[in-house]
Parts: structure tokens; C-alpha cells; sequence
């Protein structure tokens, strides 16, 4: 016992580092020294270390990587599973846009440049919020604005008029068959006729739009047919094919110069961008031939006046011979 170190009281109740002490190792040819809490009773070393450093983990070397304690990575962190393509959750990120990036994409829409902005903004972030509203804004400005027309072509003391209701669903059956079998036949043609050698850049995201961003680029260039629609409902023909010929210009030059990168890809980018010029303005006329034209022949309710006029006349002659 005369080996043992002796520690004061008032060092037993402080909080400090404790000394050291040397011990002989059982070769008897070196010392070395450990904390005097590691030594028991008898000047020996206690075989199992304090219970507060049970749980803690081998001090390691910083010049070694492999040494030190492993404490995760984000590799080892579960990541979230991917969305189906049939769950509404896949579809959220399309709808999470504020007020002010459906605008840009508004302006940008209507106004084509060669470094086109909406070409940007979709390759970042596209949406589907705002082809959905313009959407529905256009089909019931569409027949709003083409009964307004209807009543105005036929209206005379003599003819009844009213309300054509199926003239909203002729225009949502147009539009909604206009912007989804168009983008996504033009997707197909996209894949099928790109160049071997170009299949890889036409992957890349910032080259080609995939099909439900086509979908929004073909929303969002609709949004210029509906003050189009507005004005078609005026009676002057030469104005309701001027507002043709310019709302499918503005907005067909958009969605060319938005799709360039990827028509240039293209074995056959010279008819595809034909081809999508043409159905722009087979759009534009269709509308307003079928919901806003007013026809060049005599208008019915004329010609039932002409024929009534005919048979009173008829009749008033056969009495007066007989």
C-alpha cells in the first residue's frame, strides 16, 4: 500500500484533469503512464475502463480518414421515393408557382424574341397552373363572346334568340384535344426523327422539352386568342381576319422560337415547324369561322319573311281571280 499515490479531499470534490502515474508493464522493460483513475486499490491497472467512456468512440487520426468515427453520410440518409406518374403527388410540383412567374410567362408568351424568356422559364421550373386557367378562361370567353355574336347576326323584332349552351362545350372539347394531342404528337415526331448522332443532346434537358412541358408551352400560347376572342365578337370582317392572321403570328412565332433548339435536332425540322404554324392557324380561323363569322348568305329569318311574303301574295291573287 506504501505505492499508492494519495489524492486530497479537496481534490476528490473539484472537477480536474487527474495526474498521472508511471506503471511498469509486465515485460518489466518500459513504463508508462495513465490517469491515476485507472489504477485500483492494489497499484494495478482495473481491466475495465470507467463505464463513462464505454459508449464513446476510439479517438481516431485526423491525417487518416479511415479511422475516424463513423458518423453518416448523406449517401446512408434514406431518400424519398420517387412519384408515380398516376399519383396526384406527381403532379404537385407542376402546380407550385406564385403570381408573379405565371405573369412573366404571360408577357413572355406574346412577345417573340429570338432569346425567347419563356424558353428559360420552362426549362427551370414548368407548370401547369397556368395553361390550366388560361384554358378555362379561353373556353368561356369563347362562348360568351360567340353568343354575343350569335345575337348580334340575328337580332330583329322578328327572331327569337337565346342562348346557345353547347357552345361551351364545343370550345373545351377544341382546346382540350388542341393542347394534349398536339404536344404530345409533336413529342413522338421529336423522338422518332432526331438524328443518331444527336440522342444524346436531345436528352439533355436544356435542348428538347419533354411532353408535359410542351403541354405547358402550347397553355400558355393560347392566352393571346382570348382578347382575340373578345373583338371577334364585333361584326367587321376584314378586323375578325386581321385578328387571325395576328394572334396566330405572335403566338406561333413563340412556340417556334421556343422549340428551335430542339427542331434543329430534327431530320425533318423544316415540316414540323411548318406543321406547327399550320395547326397554330387552323386554330385561329377555326374559331373564328365557327363561333364568331357571320355568313355572307341572306340570313334566315329574312328568308322566311321573303317566303310568307310570297304565299300571302299567292293567295291574295287566287281569291281576287276566282
Amino acid at each position: 500500500m506504501t505505492n499508492l499515490q494519495e489524492v486530497p479531499t479537496d481534490d476528490l470534490l473539484s472537477f480536474q484533469d487527474y495526474p498521472t502515474v508511471p506503471v511498469h508493464t509486465a515485460g518489466g522493460n518500459s513504463t508508462i503512464s495513465v490517469p491515476v483513475t485507472q489504477i485500483d486499490v492494489s497499484g494495478n491497472l482495473k481491466s475495465n475502463p470507467p463505464s463513462s467512456t464505454n459508449n464513446m468512440p476510439p479517438p481516431g487520426n485526423p491525417n487518416n480518414p479511415s479511422s475516424l468515427p463513423n458518423l453518416g453520410s448523406p449517401e446512408d440518409e434514406e431518400t424519398p421515393a420517387s412519384k408515380s406518374f398516376w399519383t396526384i403527388e406527381y403532379y404537385q410540383k407542376y402546380f407550385d408557382v406564385d403570381t408573379k412567374d405565371v405573369v412573366e410567362r404571360i408577357i413572355a408568351s406574346i412577345t417573340p424574341k429570338w432569346d425567347n424568356s419563356l424558353k428559360h422559364h420552362l426549362r427551370t421550373k414548368p407548370d401547369l397552373y397556368g395553361p390550366f386557367w388560361i384554358s378555362i378562361t379561353l373556353i368561356f370567353t369563347i362562348a360568351i363572346s360567340g353568343n354575343i355574336a350569335s345575337y348580334l347576326q340575328h337580332a330583329s323584332p322578328s327572331y327569337h334568340w337565346k342562348y346557345d349552351f353547347h357552345l361551351v362545350s364545343y370550345a373545351a372539347t377544341t382546346i382540350c384535344l388542341y393542347i394534349t394531342l398536339i404536344p404530345f404528337t409533336l413529342w413522338g415526331l421529336l423522338r422518332y426523327s432526331t438524328q443518331a448522332g444527336d440522342v444524346e443532346d436531345l436528352d439533355q434537358d436544356n435542348v428538347t422539352p419533354g411532353a408535359l412541358e410542351l403541354i405547358c408551352i402550347y397553355g400558355y400560347s393560347l392566352f393571346i386568342y382570348i382578347p382575340a376572342a373578345v373583338l371577334w365578337s364585333i361584326q367587321i370582317n376584314l378586323l375578325q381576319w386581321l385578328l387571325v392572321i395576328i394572334a396566330a403570328f405572335v403566338s406561333g412565332s413563340v412556340l417556334l422560337l421556343t422549340l428551335m433548339p430542339a427542331l434543329r435536332l430534327s431530320k425533318h425540322k423544316f415540316f414540323l415547324a411548318i406543321g406547327i404554324m399550320v395547326c397554330h392557324a387552323l386554330l385561329a380561323a377555326g374559331f373564328m369561322l365557327y363561333f364568331f363569322h357571320v355568313p355572307n348568305t341572306v340570313p334566315v329569318p329574312a328568308i322566311q319573311e321573303a317566303v310568307k311574303k310570297v304565299v300571302e301574295q299567292s293567295k291574295t291573287n287566287a281569291t281576287d281571280a276566282s
